[in-house]
């Protein structure tokens, strides 16, 4: 996804960027314009090489009374940082400095930034920050008729509903922008895109008609690109097309060996290894696997979008200071005059000066009590990366251990307690990428957990769905961790029991709620139920009465069309 953001980015460079909005007055203009176009085009190909004609051009600017050479540099130097290096901090910094130095010198540039600054949270998964700017730019874009960046605001914005599950207001805006006149890059990306969408929509066939048009726009650039190739390789695998894999799989293994971005390489890694599963070479399906574990964990160290938020506000806080401290100045010279003018301002320039002094006494109080709620803040995040790496590596222990069981009842139940400790790294990944240490969201925790679960263990019910409704709320890991594992107990138990090939639209349904004084889970399935009573002596229902206890639970079991689960929780730690 990534990779086709920074194509809307960088592909039609000469006409979105400075170069036609800014006069080239001088030859060092040129020179500096000249070295930031080259800078970009290795920006697109992740090349670090980037950063030479940067320097080169910031050296060029220094001599330059064009405002725009210098705005133009700091916006290609947040690029290399934000979409090469990955420093999030660094580019949103080098952006709101570009977009400060807009408004000093009141150049309508400031769309094309606010731009680069919605990519930047696009692609660190912040979805709803990346909304505002695109949609602000949309607007610009619009009333200027600016129709590349209105192409590029289309597609972003597709990306974006297409990523939260709003297939159809994504597929309209995705056809929306082929209506404008755009690049064969841009076009390229646009229907891999659409071939995207409809694999989450299941409709594989429709899929591959829109990645073969994306493949016929540029072949030789499609193969090459490890987003687009990611989609081919899924939709061939869900639907079952396999022909064409003795040469495209060769070439997907030697770019996968390339040097690319990390969220890129995750996504390639996964697809190989999906499609060598699907054809049965479950070795090299193991080592594609077990590269994308490694990957995947080396980019959520690098994923943190907190950064760019606190550089936000640093930029906003630091203008209001400004006008704070002009303000002051003012009110310094009314009370000069004040002290002057009257004899009785002795008394009230005393009261000041305590006043001032108490101030200064409070101020210094709350930086000592900021502080130590920082220093326990970052000891609290430390202590759940910790246990989040240790839960990672039993995991991937139990992992490894069930791939070399010849006993299948042994691989799987090695294989269940491995998704109850997935129950608990979840936990401890949320608590450490978040703001708030101290609790879990409900609604976001189960729906994450219930599609982990769906996702590892649904390989022989391909049509399995799935009707998942929580009501948000914040819960203590206390609390949680209980019903994440109880979760994961009937969710695990509803695959495995529920749904022998004679049932036709199997569906498994989830819903917690508060209701009254207490919260309810119910959990049941379409599935052919159980036939005997259930045997409290099973692990399985020994661990949910058990963890039912620390929940004061009341559960049952029905048997209705189907396994229905209700339990009744009256022992809760809600955060408020």
């Amino acid at each position: 996804m990534k990779k086709i953001i920074l194509q809307l980015l960088f592909s039609i460079l000469l006409i979105t960027t400075g170069f036609s909005q800014q006069k080239k007055t001088n030859s060092i203009d040129d020179q500096i314009f000249k070295q930031l176009e080259i800078a970009e085009e290795h920006i697109g190909n992740d090349s670090d090489s980037a950063l030479i004609y940067i320097k080169k051009a910031k050296t060029l600017a220094l001599k330059s009374k064009t405002p725009m050479t210098s705005i133009r540099t700091l916006e290609t130097e947040g690029n290399y940082y934000g979409f090469v290096k990955s420093n999030y901090d660094k580019a949103t910094e080098l952006f709101l400095e570009a977009i400060r130095q807009c408004e000093i010198n009141k150049l309508n540039y400031s769309k094309d930034i606010y731009h680069s600054l919605g990519v930047l949270f696009h692609v660190t998964d912040n979805y709803e920050k990346a909304k505002v700017y695109y949609d602000k730019v949309y607007e610009l874009a619009t009333k200027e008729k600016d129709t590349t960046l209105i192409v590029r605001s289309l597609v972003n914005l597709g990306s974006i509903n297409s990523s939260q599950k709003n297939y159809a207001k994504a597929e309209k805006l995705f056809k929306e922008s082929l209506q404008f006149p755009s690049s064969n890059p841009i076009k390229r990306a646009t229907y891999a895109n659409l071939g995207n969408l409809k694999i989450r929509e299941k409709k594989f066939k429709e899929a591959l008609v829109f990645i073969n048009e994306a493949v016929k726009i540029d072949p030789n650039a499609f193969v090459n690109d490890p987003i687009d190739v990611s989609f081919l390789l899924d939709a061939k695998k869900e639907a079952k097309d396999f022909s064409g894999l003795d040469t495209l799989m060769p070439k997907c293994v030697a770019l996968s060996k390339t040097k690319m971005d990390l969220r890129d390489k995750t996504i390639l890694l996964k697809s190989v290894g999906d499609i060598y599963k699907a054809i049965g070479d479950y070795k090299n399906a193991t080592i594609f696997k077990d590269e994308y574990i490694q990957a995947y964990d080396s980019l959520k160290v690098l994923q943190r979008d907190e950064v760019v938020y606190e550089m936000e506000t640093k930029f906003q806080t630091q203008k209001k200071e400004e006008e704070i401290t002009k303000q002051q100045k003012e009110k310094n010279k009314l009370r000069l005059f004040f002290i002057i003018a009257c004899f009785t301002i002795a008394l009230l320039s005393f009261l000041v000066y305590q006043f001032f002094k108490q101030r200064n006494r409070l101020k210094k109080q709350t930086q000592l009590l900021e502080t130590a709620v920082d220093e326990k803040n970052i000891l609290l995040k430390e202590t759940h990366h910790r246990v989040k790496n240790s839960f990672q590596i039993v995991s991937s222990l139990l992992y490894l251990q069930s791939e070399n069981m010849k006993d299948k009842e042994a691989a799987l139940a090695v294989k269940e307690a491995q998704n109850r400790v997935k129950s608990m790294v979840l936990i401890h990944q949320k608590l450490y990428s978040k703001d708030q240490l101290i609790g879990i969201e409900t609604k976001e925790y189960i729906e994450d957990l219930v599609n982990d679960i769906i996702e590892n263990q649904t390989d022989t019910i391909p049509n399995l769905s799935t009707n998942v409704t929580v009501e948000s709320a914040v819960f203590s890991i206390d609390s949680i961790t209980p019903l994440g594992l109880i979760i994961n107990e009937l969710i695990t138990n509803c695959i495995k029991h529920a749904f022998p090939s004679t049932v036709e639209k199997p569906k498994i349904e989830l819903e917690f709620k508060k209701q009254g004084e207490i919260y309810i889970l119910k959990v049941s399935d379409n599935g052919i139920g159980f036939t005997n009573e259930i045997s409290e002596n099973s692990f399985g229902i020994k661990l949910i009465n058990a963890l039912a206890k620390k929940l004061k639970g009341k559960i049952s079991f029905e048997n209705n069309n189907g396994t229905h689960f209700v339990m009744e929780i009256l022992k809760f730690e809600q955060m408020n």
